[in-house]
Protein backbone atom coordinates (compact mmCIF):
# COMPACT_ATOMS: atom_id res chain seq x y z
CA UNK A 1 0.00 0.00 0.00
CA UNK A 2 3.06 2.16 0.98
CA UNK A 3 4.31 2.11 -2.78
CA UNK A 4 1.11 2.19 -4.31
CA UNK A 5 0.66 5.54 -2.95
CA UNK A 6 4.04 6.99 -3.62
CA UNK A 7 3.79 5.44 -6.98
CA UNK A 8 0.39 7.42 -7.55
CA UNK A 9 2.05 10.74 -6.01
CA UNK A 10 5.13 10.32 -8.52
CA UNK A 11 3.13 10.20 -11.47
CA UNK A 12 1.16 13.30 -9.73
CA UNK A 13 4.29 15.01 -9.97
CA UNK A 14 5.36 14.71 -13.33
CA UNK A 15 1.90 16.09 -14.16
CA UNK A 16 -0.93 13.39 -14.64
CA UNK A 17 -3.86 13.19 -13.30
CA UNK A 18 -3.90 9.53 -11.78
CA UNK A 19 -6.99 7.28 -11.06
CA UNK A 20 -6.57 4.43 -8.77
CA UNK A 21 -8.58 1.39 -9.90
CA UNK A 22 -8.94 -2.40 -8.13
CA UNK A 23 -10.36 -5.26 -9.22
CA UNK A 24 -11.44 -6.56 -6.00
CA UNK A 25 -10.28 -9.54 -3.66
CA UNK A 26 -9.16 -6.80 -0.84
CA UNK A 27 -10.77 -8.29 1.87
CA UNK A 28 -9.02 -11.62 2.20
CA UNK A 29 -5.18 -13.02 1.34
CA UNK A 30 -3.99 -11.89 5.02
CA UNK A 31 -4.42 -11.78 8.44
CA UNK A 32 -3.15 -7.80 8.36
CA UNK A 33 -6.72 -7.71 6.76
CA UNK A 34 -8.52 -10.69 8.16
CA UNK A 35 -8.13 -10.21 11.69
CA UNK A 36 -10.66 -7.19 10.76
CA UNK A 37 -12.95 -9.21 8.40
CA UNK A 38 -11.74 -6.90 5.91
CA UNK A 39 -12.45 -3.75 7.11
CA UNK A 40 -8.72 -2.47 7.54
CA UNK A 41 -8.55 -3.18 3.79
CA UNK A 42 -11.05 -0.25 2.96
CA UNK A 43 -9.08 1.83 5.94
CA UNK A 44 -6.10 0.77 3.73
CA UNK A 45 -7.76 2.06 0.29
CA UNK A 46 -8.90 5.06 1.88
CA UNK A 47 -5.69 6.45 3.01
CA UNK A 48 -3.76 5.43 -0.32
CA UNK A 49 -7.02 7.41 -1.99
CA UNK A 50 -8.64 4.47 -3.96
CA UNK A 51 -11.02 6.15 -6.77
CA UNK A 52 -13.03 2.66 -7.36
CA UNK A 53 -12.83 -1.36 -6.72
CA UNK A 54 -14.81 -3.75 -8.50
CA UNK A 55 -16.25 -6.31 -5.74
CA UNK A 56 -14.27 -9.73 -6.12
CA UNK A 57 -15.98 -12.95 -4.81
CA UNK A 58 -13.60 -12.69 -1.31
CA UNK A 59 -15.52 -9.68 -0.72
CA UNK A 60 -18.47 -12.20 0.05
CA UNK A 61 -16.35 -14.56 2.66
CA UNK A 62 -18.11 -12.93 5.34
CA UNK A 63 -21.51 -12.18 4.27
CA UNK A 64 -23.79 -9.80 2.71
CA UNK A 65 -23.79 -7.08 5.85
CA UNK A 66 -20.35 -6.50 5.84
CA UNK A 67 -20.38 -5.65 2.09
CA UNK A 68 -22.59 -2.94 3.11
CA UNK A 69 -19.91 -2.25 6.04
CA UNK A 70 -17.19 -1.76 3.17
CA UNK A 71 -20.00 0.49 1.01
CA UNK A 72 -20.49 2.45 4.29
CA UNK A 73 -17.05 2.83 5.03
CA UNK A 74 -15.31 3.35 2.06
CA UNK A 75 -14.13 6.68 0.26
CA UNK A 76 -14.64 5.37 -3.07
CA UNK A 77 -17.74 3.56 -4.82
CA UNK A 78 -18.00 -0.66 -4.55
CA UNK A 79 -18.95 -1.25 -8.00
CA UNK A 80 -20.55 -4.29 -9.69
CA UNK A 81 -23.17 -4.23 -12.87
CA UNK A 82 -24.18 -7.91 -12.83
CA UNK A 83 -24.47 -8.47 -9.09
CA UNK A 84 -28.60 -8.62 -8.41
CA UNK A 85 -30.75 -8.78 -5.10
CA UNK A 86 -33.14 -10.96 -5.79
CA UNK A 87 -35.82 -9.34 -3.69
CA UNK A 88 -35.46 -6.10 -5.43
CA UNK A 89 -34.23 -6.67 -8.64
CA UNK A 90 -31.27 -3.61 -8.12
CA UNK A 91 -27.91 -4.39 -7.98
CA UNK A 92 -26.28 -4.79 -4.35
CA UNK A 93 -23.58 -2.04 -4.73
CA UNK A 94 -23.22 0.56 -7.40
CA UNK A 95 -22.76 0.03 -11.24
CA UNK A 96 -20.33 2.51 -12.45
CA UNK A 97 -19.37 5.79 -11.71
CA UNK A 98 -17.90 8.82 -14.05
CA UNK A 99 -14.53 10.89 -12.93
CA UNK A 100 -14.06 14.15 -14.96
CA UNK A 101 -10.50 14.85 -15.50
CA UNK A 102 -9.69 18.95 -15.30
CA UNK A 103 -9.90 19.21 -19.32
CA UNK A 104 -13.29 17.84 -19.32
CA UNK A 105 -12.62 14.79 -20.68
CA UNK A 106 -14.40 12.12 -18.96
CA UNK A 107 -13.80 8.78 -17.51
CA UNK A 108 -16.66 6.06 -17.16
CA UNK A 109 -15.96 3.10 -14.92
CA UNK A 110 -18.27 0.28 -14.41
CA UNK A 111 -17.94 -3.02 -12.80
CA UNK A 112 -18.40 -6.89 -12.97
CA UNK A 113 -18.10 -10.03 -10.57
CA UNK A 114 -17.34 -13.56 -11.76
CA UNK A 115 -20.72 -15.58 -11.50
CA UNK A 116 -18.21 -18.44 -10.09
CA UNK A 117 -18.89 -16.38 -6.81
CA UNK A 118 -21.82 -18.62 -6.61
CA UNK A 119 -19.79 -21.71 -5.25
CA UNK A 120 -16.20 -19.45 -4.72
CA UNK A 121 -17.80 -18.04 -1.62
CA UNK A 122 -19.61 -19.46 0.92
CA UNK A 123 -22.84 -20.88 -0.47
CA UNK A 124 -25.01 -19.52 2.50
CA UNK A 125 -23.45 -16.04 1.98
CA UNK A 126 -24.67 -15.64 -1.57
CA UNK A 127 -28.14 -17.11 -1.32
CA UNK A 128 -30.73 -14.07 -2.43
CA UNK A 129 -28.29 -13.06 -5.24
CA UNK A 130 -28.24 -13.52 -9.34
CA UNK A 131 -24.74 -13.10 -10.56
CA UNK A 132 -25.59 -12.51 -14.62
CA UNK A 133 -23.78 -14.75 -16.72
CA UNK A 134 -22.82 -15.79 -20.34
CA UNK A 135 -25.29 -13.83 -22.89
CA UNK A 136 -26.91 -11.73 -19.86
CA UNK A 137 -23.34 -10.80 -18.13
CA UNK A 138 -22.37 -9.32 -21.90
CA UNK A 139 -25.53 -7.80 -22.05
CA UNK A 140 -25.45 -6.25 -18.69
CA UNK A 141 -21.95 -4.78 -19.85
CA UNK A 142 -22.72 -3.46 -23.09
CA UNK A 143 -25.63 -1.62 -21.09
CA UNK A 144 -22.90 -0.21 -18.69
CA UNK A 145 -21.06 0.81 -21.60
CA UNK A 146 -23.90 2.48 -23.59
CA UNK A 147 -25.01 4.37 -20.42
CA UNK A 148 -21.83 5.91 -19.97
CA UNK A 149 -20.96 6.92 -23.54
CA UNK A 150 -24.64 8.62 -23.09
CA UNK A 151 -23.22 10.42 -20.30
CA UNK A 152 -19.87 11.93 -22.74
CA UNK A 153 -17.63 9.24 -21.24
CA UNK A 154 -14.43 9.44 -24.37
CA UNK A 155 -12.52 6.72 -22.26
CA UNK A 156 -14.56 3.40 -20.59
CA UNK A 157 -12.81 1.01 -18.11
CA UNK A 158 -14.00 -1.95 -16.97
CA UNK A 159 -13.12 -3.29 -13.49
CA UNK A 160 -13.72 -6.87 -14.26
CA UNK A 161 -12.99 -9.37 -11.67
CA UNK A 162 -13.33 -12.05 -14.06
CA UNK A 163 -9.67 -14.15 -14.93
CA UNK A 164 -9.16 -15.78 -17.58
CA UNK A 165 -8.79 -19.62 -16.19
CA UNK A 166 -10.55 -21.72 -18.71
CA UNK A 167 -13.17 -23.48 -16.52
CA UNK A 168 -14.32 -19.92 -16.30
CA UNK A 169 -15.47 -19.61 -19.69
CA UNK A 170 -17.68 -18.16 -20.66
CA UNK A 171 -17.59 -15.83 -18.17
CA UNK A 172 -14.32 -14.33 -18.60
CA UNK A 173 -13.15 -11.49 -19.27
CA UNK A 174 -12.01 -12.05 -22.66
CA UNK A 175 -15.25 -13.31 -23.31
CA UNK A 176 -16.70 -9.91 -22.40
CA UNK A 177 -14.09 -8.28 -24.56
CA UNK A 178 -14.95 -10.42 -27.58
CA UNK A 179 -18.82 -9.89 -26.83
CA UNK A 180 -19.27 -6.17 -25.87
CA UNK A 181 -18.54 -2.81 -28.30
CA UNK A 182 -16.95 0.08 -26.84
CA UNK A 183 -14.95 -0.79 -24.14
CA UNK A 184 -11.77 0.86 -23.52
CA UNK A 185 -9.88 -0.96 -21.07
CA UNK A 186 -10.31 -4.01 -18.83
CA UNK A 187 -8.60 -3.93 -15.73
CA UNK A 188 -8.99 -7.61 -14.25
CA UNK A 189 -8.57 -10.27 -11.73
CA UNK A 190 -9.72 -12.99 -9.88
CA UNK A 191 -7.37 -15.62 -11.65
CA UNK A 192 -4.16 -13.63 -9.91
CA UNK A 193 -2.37 -14.25 -12.89
CA UNK A 194 -0.17 -10.90 -14.78
CA UNK A 195 -1.36 -10.23 -18.33
CA UNK A 196 -1.09 -6.87 -20.84
CA UNK A 197 -2.67 -8.23 -23.99
CA UNK A 198 -5.01 -6.00 -26.66
CA UNK A 199 -8.15 -7.92 -27.73
CA UNK A 200 -10.65 -7.43 -30.15
CA UNK A 201 -14.09 -6.33 -29.59
CA UNK A 202 -17.32 -7.30 -31.29
CA UNK A 203 -17.17 -4.45 -33.44
CA UNK A 204 -13.68 -4.83 -34.47
CA UNK A 205 -11.92 -2.56 -32.23
CA UNK A 206 -9.08 -3.00 -29.85
CA UNK A 207 -9.43 -3.95 -26.02
CA UNK A 208 -6.87 -3.69 -23.50
CA UNK A 209 -6.84 -6.24 -20.87
CA UNK A 210 -4.50 -5.97 -17.87
CA UNK A 211 -3.90 -7.70 -14.55
CA UNK A 212 -1.54 -7.38 -11.87
CA UNK A 213 -1.00 -10.66 -10.48
CA UNK A 214 -1.65 -10.90 -6.66
CA UNK A 215 -0.13 -9.61 -3.32
CA UNK A 216 1.32 -6.30 -5.38
CA UNK A 217 3.85 -8.68 -6.85
CA UNK A 218 3.66 -6.01 -9.64
CA UNK A 219 1.44 -2.40 -9.52
CA UNK A 220 -0.25 -2.20 -13.19
CA UNK A 221 0.09 1.26 -14.86
CA UNK A 222 -2.33 2.24 -17.56
CA UNK A 223 -0.99 5.74 -19.76
CA UNK A 224 -3.62 7.34 -21.60
CA UNK A 225 -2.45 10.22 -23.73
CA UNK A 226 -2.73 11.49 -27.16
CA UNK A 227 -6.27 8.83 -27.17
CA UNK A 228 -4.08 6.33 -27.03
CA UNK A 229 -3.81 3.88 -24.08
CA UNK A 230 -1.02 1.22 -23.07
CA UNK A 231 -0.62 -0.47 -19.84
CA UNK A 232 2.88 -1.70 -18.11
CA UNK A 233 3.57 -3.57 -14.63
CA UNK A 234 6.20 -1.70 -12.11
CA UNK A 235 7.63 -5.17 -10.10
CA UNK A 236 7.25 -4.92 -6.66
CA UNK A 237 11.29 -4.56 -5.52
CA UNK A 238 12.23 -3.22 -8.68
CA UNK A 239 10.33 0.23 -7.28
CA UNK A 240 11.59 1.45 -3.66
CA UNK A 241 8.78 3.99 -3.49
CA UNK A 242 7.42 4.17 -0.13
CA UNK A 243 4.81 6.72 0.82
CA UNK A 244 5.95 7.23 4.74
CA UNK A 245 2.57 7.83 6.42
CA UNK A 246 0.88 5.02 4.75
CA UNK A 247 3.55 2.54 5.43
CA UNK A 248 3.62 3.83 9.36
CA UNK A 249 -0.58 2.79 9.46
CA UNK A 250 0.45 0.04 7.65
CA UNK A 251 2.98 -1.05 10.22
CA UNK A 252 0.98 -0.41 13.01
CA UNK A 253 -1.62 -2.70 11.73
CA UNK A 254 0.57 -5.42 11.51
CA UNK A 255 2.44 -5.10 14.93
CA UNK A 256 -1.73 -5.09 16.17
CA UNK A 257 -1.91 -8.94 14.54
CA UNK A 258 1.77 -9.59 14.73
CA UNK A 259 0.72 -9.56 18.98
CA UNK A 260 -2.25 -11.00 18.96
CA UNK A 261 -1.09 -13.85 16.86
CA UNK A 262 2.06 -13.93 17.21
CA UNK A 263 2.02 -17.24 20.14
CA UNK A 264 4.68 -19.70 18.60
CA UNK A 265 2.64 -22.98 18.80
CA UNK A 266 5.13 -25.55 16.99
CA UNK A 267 8.04 -25.73 14.56
CA UNK A 268 8.86 -27.61 11.66
CA UNK A 269 12.58 -28.57 10.31
CA UNK A 270 11.14 -28.20 6.58
CA UNK A 271 9.11 -26.55 4.05
CA UNK A 272 5.12 -27.41 3.40
CA UNK A 273 3.75 -26.63 0.59
CA UNK A 274 0.70 -24.42 0.00
CA UNK A 275 1.82 -22.54 -3.63
CA UNK A 276 -1.03 -22.72 -5.93
CA UNK A 277 0.64 -24.08 -9.04
CA UNK A 278 2.04 -26.05 -9.03
CA UNK A 279 0.97 -26.97 -5.59
CA UNK A 280 -2.27 -27.67 -4.04
CA UNK A 281 -4.31 -26.70 -6.64
CA UNK A 282 -2.66 -29.34 -9.00
CA UNK A 283 -1.22 -31.79 -7.21
CA UNK A 284 -0.27 -33.71 -3.58
CA UNK A 285 1.53 -31.26 -1.29
CA UNK A 286 2.78 -32.30 2.14
CA UNK A 287 0.70 -29.40 3.31
CA UNK A 288 -2.27 -30.83 1.51
CA UNK A 289 -1.90 -34.15 3.56
CA UNK A 290 -1.39 -32.39 6.67
CA UNK A 291 -4.24 -30.34 6.57
CA UNK A 292 -6.32 -33.07 5.50
CA UNK A 293 -4.65 -35.25 8.60
CA UNK A 294 -5.87 -32.59 10.98
CA UNK A 295 -9.58 -32.43 9.82
CA UNK A 296 -9.66 -36.38 9.84
CA UNK A 297 -8.13 -36.24 13.60
CA UNK A 298 -10.25 -33.98 14.92
CA UNK A 299 -13.67 -35.26 12.86
CA UNK A 300 -13.10 -38.58 14.87
CA UNK A 301 -13.01 -36.85 17.97
CA UNK A 302 -15.15 -34.07 17.47
CA UNK A 303 -17.96 -35.70 15.37
CA UNK A 304 -20.78 -38.01 16.35
CA UNK A 305 -20.49 -40.33 13.22
CA UNK A 306 -16.82 -41.78 13.00
CA UNK A 307 -15.49 -40.31 9.50
CA UNK A 308 -13.88 -42.52 6.92
CA UNK A 309 -11.80 -40.10 5.22
CA UNK A 310 -11.44 -36.13 4.77
CA UNK A 311 -10.29 -33.99 2.30
CA UNK A 312 -10.31 -30.14 1.76
CA UNK A 313 -10.40 -28.28 -1.58
CA UNK A 314 -6.71 -26.71 -2.73
CA UNK A 315 -8.83 -22.95 -3.13
CA UNK A 316 -9.13 -23.81 0.78
CA UNK A 317 -5.30 -23.49 1.56
CA UNK A 318 -4.17 -19.87 1.05
CA UNK A 319 -0.38 -19.89 2.21
CA UNK A 320 2.74 -22.38 2.93
CA UNK A 321 4.34 -22.94 6.23
CA UNK A 322 8.04 -22.22 6.25
CA UNK A 323 10.73 -24.00 7.77
CA UNK A 324 10.97 -22.88 11.59
CA UNK A 325 8.57 -21.34 13.93
CA UNK A 326 4.89 -21.88 13.57
CA UNK A 327 2.49 -19.49 14.96
CA UNK A 328 -1.13 -18.65 15.02
CA UNK A 329 -0.95 -16.44 12.65
CA UNK A 330 0.98 -19.06 9.95
CA UNK A 331 -1.94 -21.30 11.18
CA UNK A 332 -4.65 -18.55 10.03
CA UNK A 333 -2.94 -17.66 7.06
CA UNK A 334 -2.81 -20.84 5.78
CA UNK A 335 -6.59 -21.47 6.82
CA UNK A 336 -8.08 -18.18 6.42
CA UNK A 337 -11.60 -18.26 6.11
CA UNK A 338 -14.88 -18.77 8.55
CA UNK A 339 -15.11 -21.90 7.74
CA UNK A 340 -16.06 -24.78 9.91
CA UNK A 341 -15.12 -28.67 9.93
CA UNK A 342 -18.19 -30.65 9.09
CA UNK A 343 -18.93 -33.93 8.25
CA UNK A 344 -21.57 -35.62 6.12
CA UNK A 345 -22.65 -39.06 4.62
CA UNK A 346 -21.94 -39.79 0.85
CA UNK A 347 -22.41 -42.80 -1.29
CA UNK A 348 -19.44 -43.92 -3.36
CA UNK A 349 -21.26 -42.75 -6.72
CA UNK A 350 -21.56 -39.11 -4.89
CA UNK A 351 -17.86 -39.32 -4.06
CA UNK A 352 -16.62 -40.19 -7.64
CA UNK A 353 -19.02 -37.90 -9.23
CA UNK A 354 -17.54 -34.91 -7.04
CA UNK A 355 -13.60 -35.95 -7.31
CA UNK A 356 -14.48 -35.79 -11.38
CA UNK A 357 -15.64 -32.63 -11.37
CA UNK A 358 -13.43 -31.13 -9.01
CA UNK A 359 -10.52 -32.60 -11.40
CA UNK A 360 -11.60 -31.57 -14.82
CA UNK A 361 -9.28 -29.13 -15.24
CA UNK A 362 -6.24 -30.86 -14.05
CA UNK A 363 -3.09 -30.75 -14.73
CA UNK A 364 -4.18 -26.93 -15.15
CA UNK A 365 -4.82 -25.71 -11.63
CA UNK A 366 -8.58 -25.55 -10.31
CA UNK A 367 -9.67 -24.29 -6.48
CA UNK A 368 -11.39 -27.62 -5.83
CA UNK A 369 -9.06 -30.13 -6.46
CA UNK A 370 -8.65 -31.93 -3.26
CA UNK A 371 -5.97 -32.88 -0.58
CA UNK A 372 -7.26 -35.85 1.26
CA UNK A 373 -6.89 -37.87 3.84
CA UNK A 374 -7.98 -41.92 4.41
CA UNK A 375 -8.48 -41.94 0.65
CA UNK A 376 -6.10 -42.73 -2.43
CA UNK A 377 -7.27 -42.03 -6.15
CA UNK A 378 -5.54 -41.36 -9.57
CA UNK A 379 -6.08 -38.85 -12.32
CA UNK A 380 -5.32 -39.95 -15.87
CA UNK A 381 -5.39 -36.65 -17.35
CA UNK A 382 -4.96 -38.37 -20.77
CA UNK A 383 -8.04 -38.74 -20.98
CA UNK A 384 -10.39 -35.57 -21.93
CA UNK A 385 -12.96 -34.40 -19.24
CA UNK A 386 -16.49 -35.16 -20.72
CA UNK A 387 -18.61 -32.06 -19.52
CA UNK A 388 -22.42 -31.92 -18.94
CA UNK A 389 -24.83 -29.98 -17.61
CA UNK A 390 -23.80 -27.00 -14.98
CA UNK A 391 -25.03 -27.76 -11.47
CA UNK A 392 -27.98 -25.15 -10.54
CA UNK A 393 -26.64 -21.75 -9.43
CA UNK A 394 -22.93 -23.17 -10.37
CA UNK A 395 -20.86 -22.06 -12.97
CA UNK A 396 -19.03 -25.95 -12.42
CA UNK A 397 -20.34 -28.51 -15.20
CA UNK A 398 -21.47 -32.26 -13.78
CA UNK A 399 -19.26 -34.76 -15.08
CA UNK A 400 -21.05 -36.37 -18.19
CA UNK A 401 -19.11 -39.53 -17.13
CA UNK A 402 -17.78 -39.93 -13.53
CA UNK A 403 -14.97 -42.26 -13.42
CA UNK A 404 -13.79 -41.53 -17.05
CA UNK A 405 -10.81 -39.57 -15.38
CA UNK A 406 -10.74 -40.17 -11.62
CA UNK A 407 -10.36 -43.70 -10.09
CA UNK A 408 -10.76 -44.03 -6.32
CA UNK A 409 -9.37 -47.54 -4.92
CA UNK A 410 -9.45 -47.08 -1.44
CA UNK A 411 -11.40 -44.92 1.26
CA UNK A 412 -10.82 -45.45 4.64
CA UNK A 413 -10.03 -48.86 5.51
CA UNK A 414 -11.83 -50.65 2.43
CA UNK A 415 -11.29 -51.03 -1.29
CA UNK A 416 -13.78 -48.71 -2.69
CA UNK A 417 -17.22 -49.46 -3.73
CA UNK A 418 -19.70 -47.29 -6.00
CA UNK A 419 -22.64 -48.69 -3.28
CA UNK A 420 -21.33 -48.33 -0.03
CA UNK A 421 -22.12 -45.20 2.19
CA UNK A 422 -19.47 -43.07 3.41
CA UNK A 423 -19.02 -40.14 6.01
CA UNK A 424 -16.58 -37.84 4.54
CA UNK A 425 -15.11 -34.96 7.01
CA UNK A 426 -14.44 -31.37 5.08
CA UNK A 427 -15.38 -28.22 5.30
CA UNK A 428 -19.05 -26.75 5.41
CA UNK A 429 -18.43 -24.39 2.22
CA UNK A 430 -17.75 -28.01 0.62
CA UNK A 431 -20.87 -29.94 3.06
CA UNK A 432 -23.12 -27.06 1.56
CA UNK A 433 -21.77 -27.41 -1.96
CA UNK A 434 -19.26 -24.84 -2.65
CA UNK A 435 -16.42 -24.90 -5.65
CA UNK A 436 -17.27 -28.15 -7.84
CA UNK A 437 -18.94 -30.23 -4.81
CA UNK A 438 -22.83 -29.71 -5.53
CA UNK A 439 -23.50 -33.17 -5.55
CA UNK A 440 -22.53 -33.03 -1.32
CA UNK A 441 -25.00 -30.49 -0.79
CA UNK A 442 -27.66 -32.71 -1.55
CA UNK A 443 -26.62 -35.23 1.26
CA UNK A 444 -25.85 -32.77 3.09
CA UNK A 445 -29.32 -31.72 3.92
CA UNK A 446 -30.38 -34.74 5.77
CA UNK A 447 -26.55 -35.93 7.39
CA UNK A 448 -24.68 -32.73 7.88
CA UNK A 449 -23.28 -32.11 11.26
CA UNK A 450 -20.63 -29.61 12.30
CA UNK A 451 -17.86 -30.03 15.10
CA UNK A 452 -17.91 -26.18 16.19
CA UNK A 453 -14.37 -26.01 15.13
CA UNK A 454 -12.68 -23.35 12.67
CA UNK A 455 -10.26 -24.65 10.40
CA UNK A 456 -7.60 -22.54 11.69
CA UNK A 457 -8.30 -24.45 15.24
CA UNK A 458 -8.18 -27.54 14.04
CA UNK A 459 -5.07 -27.01 12.44
CA UNK A 460 -3.52 -25.55 15.92
CA UNK A 461 -4.99 -28.62 17.95
CA UNK A 462 -3.52 -31.33 15.74
CA UNK A 463 0.06 -29.80 15.47
CA UNK A 464 -0.50 -28.75 19.36
CA UNK A 465 -2.09 -32.17 20.81
CA UNK A 466 -1.27 -34.96 18.16
CA UNK A 467 2.17 -33.76 17.31
CA UNK A 468 3.20 -32.11 19.92
CA UNK A 469 4.55 -28.70 19.03
CA UNK A 470 7.05 -30.59 16.23
CA UNK A 471 5.78 -31.37 12.37
CA UNK A 472 6.03 -34.89 12.10
CA UNK A 473 9.09 -36.14 9.54
CA UNK A 474 6.11 -38.43 7.57
CA UNK A 475 5.09 -34.60 6.34
CA UNK A 476 8.56 -34.03 4.98
CA UNK A 477 7.14 -34.92 1.27
CA UNK A 478 3.65 -35.93 0.05
CA UNK A 479 2.77 -39.28 0.88
CA UNK A 480 1.46 -40.90 -2.48
CA UNK A 481 -2.35 -40.29 -2.10
CA UNK A 482 -2.93 -38.86 -5.46
CA UNK A 483 -1.49 -40.07 -8.43
CA UNK A 484 -1.56 -38.42 -11.63
CA UNK A 485 -1.05 -40.04 -15.27
CA UNK A 486 -0.15 -37.25 -17.82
Amino acid sequence: MAAVAQLKADYQAKGYEVLLLDAGDIAQGDQLVGQSKGLAAIDFFNEVGYDAMALGNHEFDYGQDYIQKYAAGASFPLLSANTIVDATGETLVEKNTVFTLSDGRKVGVFGLTTPETYTSANVLFVRGLTYLEEQELYDCAQAQVDELRKQGCDLVVCLAHLGEDELNAPNRASDVAQHVSGIDLIIDGHDHKEENATLTDASGNPVLVVETGCFTHAIGVVTWEDGKIAGTLVKYGEYDGQDATVAASTQKVADEVNESLGEVIGTTAFFLDGNRVPGVRTQETNLGDFVADAMLWEAQLSANSTPDAAFINGGGIRDSIDKGDITLKTIHNVCPFINYLCTVEVSGAQLLEAFEASCAGCPDESGGFPQVAGINFSIDTTVPYQKGENYPNSTHAKPANPGGRVTITRVGNRDYNANDTYVIASADFICNGGDTYYVFAESAQDTMEGTGYLMADVLRYYLEDACKGEMPEEYREAQGRITIKS
